[in-house]
């Protein structure tokens, strides 16, 4: 009896295959959701399988599956390995995964190697083969299930209760993967065989009412009309869909899909449709051919457009050759030697190859636990930076305030300096202004007094111990001025600070002109320039031109004290300058890092080098670093050296660079780069390390992104130098 045909189950696996492949080339951000399309058909043809069969015989079934499922598995799992380690291409995880494909349990082994399916990255061929993992496990129990469901309906007399039972069962893992939808990460869901059983169950639970208990799910009429507006809602779902609503999307795609194949066998053919069934029986090769193909293209830095054209086409072309070659009914016994020999020669030189492979298990869990550590003390290091930045910066306002306190009670500190003042009668007629002015003075003013008795009474105050700190001598009238005299005095005052007032009328009339030059000589002179203040002032003097009067005391005793000021004003500008110099410098010496796992590597060797740095590390992408760094700036909180360290983990260019640069502006930058692209921008210092790793081989760990011990020290070195 022929087989009847089923032209639009092969139209459904066509187009779900299609669907996944452009999911995995990032061109369907829903495409993932095909793969319940194919759950839902492995289901029903797995059911529908041994329901056809009065006895059952788990022989035939597991054969069967084998030779479908797992013969092109194997080819195609061990061609993978052969030529990647033929073209010495970098794949991390080769024995492990492998192994985890070959003994179906890649689903969780990827869920334990934290491995995310939606990130779209390709680490590894095999990323998609979590898929098949879980049809080798449900193909193992399935059979087992369907013996003990049928026995169940032989001994209590009623073919019911099996469907009762799957219905149940359907509906519970149905609830189940709505409930850890909500409660669990998105992948422990999506990886999980228990969550992912929905899917098939609703395969098995249609098979089981279409084939056991006959039961109708589909129109006749207009059935071509509605299977097209499946088939159009499905498609729909495929390029709308995201992940934020995956399991909604997940539910739909998997009744939708049961819609489909009901609406498919409406419409059976005696007679194949040879293009169309050809295309569909090679979609399973085509489906594992996808990542190992993805995973070998993608290093290729050409056009993407024509890279995806690339992959596509060899996708296709070897997909089927290799159907062919598994599945062709050749006439000649010598064909079929061949291809078991080929069987047989890649199995065993990839089986070889996976043995000999070292297993970098231990070795990525060390560095796991050493990154996790070191993430701690970055944690806590950057606490208790933000702990000392809080504090300099408390101690940096306090100081500023009381730079400002100081300007502010300048006038009310002049006046109450304990000055001293010596002078001749021009300061004895000024006292009372004098002591107004200066009420903690102390002013001692005497009738023609010279240097000579001015030298004698400075020297006896000091004796004493009562000689001031601030001095006013005022005694340019009566004398006339030599060098051994104005040194006598300089040396008996020390290093006291000396306010010169300028004569008005006095003996010497080169006074003024040699009190400039002693300046000079000595810095702690200061010339009170009484001449200038009184020019054009005839009413500060009496007749004699010398002595103040009137308005004249109080502008003699202002322009000392204004001098005073003025020196205090200056002393004190110096100090502040000296202190904003210091607080720039300071500034300017802050340091932060920014990085992934590259910074979180080298933080044991760097930490001592930078014990004042801020380390900032994440799993930043292009978006989150920029406004991670943008938002220090407008809080004028980022440090002015400015490091960037990333591995190749984070897809960063020189234009992403030039546009951090840019925000960075007014900062020192320096660029960590461990990538083959050249990154030289104008203005920013770019530390190279990846010709020193292609010179040493021993600088970087298998995963080709991580550094040993040993090229963590040589970068460091290197960094040292450049910083």
């Amino acid at each position: 009896m022929k087989r009847s045909y089923y032209i639009r189950l092969d139209v459904i696996r066509i187009i779900a295959c299609a669907l996944v492949l452009f999911y995995h080339l990032n061109i369907l951000k829903g495409g993932y959701l095909a793969v319940c399309t194919f759950f839902v058909l492995s289901g029903y043809l797995s059911c529908k399988g041994v329901l056809k069969y009065r006895n059952f015989s788990l022989k035939r079934y597991y054969k069967d599956r084998f030779k479908k499922i797992y013969i092109p598995l194997l080819i195609i799992v061990f061609i993978t390995v052969i030529f990647s380690k033929t073209f010495n291409i970098s794949w991390l995880n080769l024995k492990q995964e492998t192994t985890s494909v070959l003994f179906g349990y890649n689903n969780y082994w990827q869920l334990g190697a934290n491995l995310d399916y939606f990130t779209r990255h390709v680490s590894s061929p095999f990323m998609h083969l979590w898929y098949i993992a879980i049809l080798i496990q449900f193909d193992l129990i399935f059979p087992i299930i369907y013996k003990i469901l049928k026995e169940i309906d032989n001994k209590l007399k009623n073919n019911n209760i099996s469907t009762i039972i799957v219905s149940l069962l359907t509906l519970i893992l149905t609830i189940l993967f709505i409930y850890k939808s909500k409660t669990q990460d998105i992948m422990v869901v999506y990886y999980s065989t228990i969550a992912r059983s929905f899917s098939i169950m609703f395969g098995v639970l249609f098979a089981i009412l279409y084939h056991k208990n006959k039961i109708n799910f589909s129109l006749k009429k207009y059935n071509k009309l509605i299977f097209v507006f499946y088939l159009l809602l499905f498609i729909f779902l495929n390029i709308v869909g995201d992940t934020n609503n995956y399991a909604i999307y997940m539910i739909l795609t998997s009744i939708i899909s049961v819609k489909l194949i009901a609406y498919s066998l409406v419409s059976k053919n005696n007679k194949n449709n040879k293009a169309i069934s050809f295309i569909s029986r090679g979609t399973y090769e085509v489906y594992l051919l996808q990542y190992p193909i993805i995973f070998f293209i993608d290093s290729i830095n050409i056009n993407k457009n024509l890279k995806i054209f690339i992959i596509i086409i060899l996708n296709i072309s070897l997909a089927y050759v290799i159907h062919f070659i598994i599945n062709k009914k050749f006439k000649y016994k010598i064909f079929r030697f061949i291809r078991t020999l080929i069987f047989i020669l890649v199995v065993s030189y990839g089986s070889y190859l996976l043995i000999l492979e070292k297993d970098h298990t231990k070795e990525m869990q060390e560095l796991k636990n050493k990154l996790s550590n070191n993430l701690e003390q970055i944690s806590a290091k950057n606490e208790e930076y933000t702990n000392s930045m809080k504090e300099s910066e408390e101690k940096w306002n306090e100081v500023l305030s009381n730079m400002q306190d100081e300007e502010d009670k300048l006038k009310d500190i002049v006046t109450n300096l304990p000055v001293m003042g010596i002078g001749d009668s021009v300061m004895l007629g000024a006292i009372n202004a004098l002591y107004a002015t200066f009420p903690n003075g102390y002013f001692d003013g005497k009738v023609s007094r010279s240097t000579v008795s001015a030298e004698s009474l400075l020297a006896d105050l000091r004796n004493s111990g009562k000689l001031g700190d601030i001095l006013i001598l005022a005694l340019a009238t009566n004398t006339v001025y030599t060098d051994r005299r104005i040194d006598n005095i300089m040396d008996i005052v020390e290093n006291r600070e000396v306010y010169w007032v300028n004569h008005v009328g006095g003996d010497d009339s080169t006074f003024n002109s040699k009190f400039a030059e002693y300046s000079k000589k000595y810095p702690n002179i200061h010339i009170v320039k009484w001449d200038e203040v009184s020019k054009g002032h005839p009413e500060y003097f009496y007749a004699d031109g010398i002595h103040t009067k009137g308005s004249g005391t109080n502008a003699y005793a202002n322009v000392i004290y204004d001098t005073i000021y003025n020196e205090y004003q200056k002393k004190l500008e110096e100090k502040k300058n000296k202190i904003l110099e210091e607080h720039e410098k300071e500034t300017k010496e802050k340091i932060t890092f920014y990085g992934n796992d590259l910074l979180a590597n080298v933080f044991d060797n760097i930490k001592n080098k930078y014990p004042k740095a801020n380390f900032n590390v994440k799993n930043y992408t292009i978006d989150s670093l920029y406004k991670a760094i943008d938002k220090k700036i407008q809080n004028n909180m980022l440090e002015y050296k400015v490091v960037f360290m990333f591995d190749n983990n984070l897809n960063i260019n020189k234009k992403d660079y030039i546009k951090l640069v840019n925000l960075c502006k007014n900062h020192e930058i320096y660029i960590i780069n461990i990538s083959k692209s050249e990154i030289n921008i104008d203005g920013v210092k770019t530390i190279n390390f990846y010709t020193d790793i292609k010179n040493n081989s021993d600088y970087m760990m298998a995963d080709g992104v991580h550094l040993t011990e040993k090229g963590n020290i040589a970068l460091i070195n290197k960094i040292n130098k450049e910083i």
